[in-house]
């Protein structure tokens, strides 16, 4: 079986065109060729770095830091271009439009953002809050929205989702309008841990109470439901799940398997669990044993995978054997 590529750094983005991929750890940012699996570039950026991305032309990186600062950064380089405090508030990962020439940012407060790269300026495109508060904003590059959960009071709560379709043609507050895609009169769909998981087709979200994971249209409104499957974890509470971009895999991390009372001094020796299935039967393909995992995604036509974990980034093939 052939072994996964390790990348220094965590939370792995990969380039529009699949060729790059960028990791980051506390302060660095790191540009990987996913083709011949080296690194091309390492640079020093903001401190404390919480999310990366790049622009679609492969140009620009945003670094992004956990008080919400965004560096802009020569891609090829690594010099720092300019750094924006912007409106110093934790958030979701940024996006560049599909020009490369500005940056779209999403804070945890439910505002959206828009930085200028040539004027190196931002802006508020919303700032709205038409119930208690945000419970989660991200943006889906598969149908180009941005979804907000907006809940009605603190804890689980209804609500309702909201999405907003940027047109790049008409970035401005004036243009920027959410409309209502589904109302939830029990509880809004889980956000944290187990974030809803955006693809292609479809949108999928775990139900707490149901125990079940939840297969949405892109509007949130529920089409189909099914249970996590069995597996080998002797813990019964998973830690988060994502499903691939063309929906063919399904990977959930188990996390640490032991019991949740287990000492500290015990913890760092026990084994981890991750399992990746095939969608269509629910049976697992791979396992894993990557400690601290804290993403995944898949590119290539889902034929190769991609784990961040705290220490470290793997790069895999589903079909590996040589």
């Amino acid at each position: 079986m052939k072994k996964d590529k390790k990348f220094s750094g965590y939370s792995g983005f990969v380039s529009n065109d699949e060729s790059l991929l960028i990791t980051m750890s506390r302060n660095t940012v790191y540009v990987n060729s996913l083709i011949t699996k080296k690194l091309l570039l390492k640079t020093k950026s903001v401190k404390n770095i919480d999310m990366v991305t790049i622009s679609p032309d492969n140009s620009l990186i945003a670094a992004k830091s956990t008080i919400g600062e965004i560096a802009l950064i020569n891609a090829k380089t690594g010099e720092e271009i300019c750094m924006d405090r912007m409106e110093k508030s934790q958030g979701e990962l940024m996006y560049f439009t599909s020009d490369s020439s500005r940056i779209v940012d999403l804070d945890w407060n439910g505002k959206v953002m828009l930085f200028d790269c040539a004027a190196k300026t931002h802006s508020i495109l919303d700032d709205s809050k038409i119930l208690e508060r945000c419970a989660y904003i991200q943006y889906d590059p598969f149908s180009n929205r941005i979804y907000r959960f907006m809940a009605e009071r603190f804890g689980n709560s209804p609500g309702i989702v909201q999405v907003a379709i940027p047109d790049e043609k008409f970035l401005d507050k004036e243009h920027f309008k959410y409309t209502t895609a589904q109302t939830f009169t029990t509880h809004l769909p889980s956000c944290v841990p187990h974030h809803p998981s955006l693809c292609k087709e479809h949108n999928f979200w775990y139900d707490v109470r149901a125990d079940k994971i939840i297969v949405c249209d892109k509007d949130f409104k529920e089409i189909d439901s099914f249970k996590i499957p069995p597996s080998k974890s002797v813990t019964e509470f998973f830690s988060d799940f994502w499903v691939s971009p063309n929906e063919e895999y399904l990977f959930i991390n188990y996390g640490k398997q032991c019991d949740p009372e287990t000492s500290n001094t015990e913890y760092d020796n026990i084994p981890s669990l991750s399992i990746l299935y095939d969608m269509k039967t629910l049976k697992p393909i791979k396992e894993f044993t990557y400690d601290y995992v804290s993403d995944f995604t898949m590119y290539n036509d889902d034929k190769n995978y991609i784990i961040g974990t705290w220490r470290g980034t793997f790069v895999g093939e589903v079909d590996s054997t040589e």
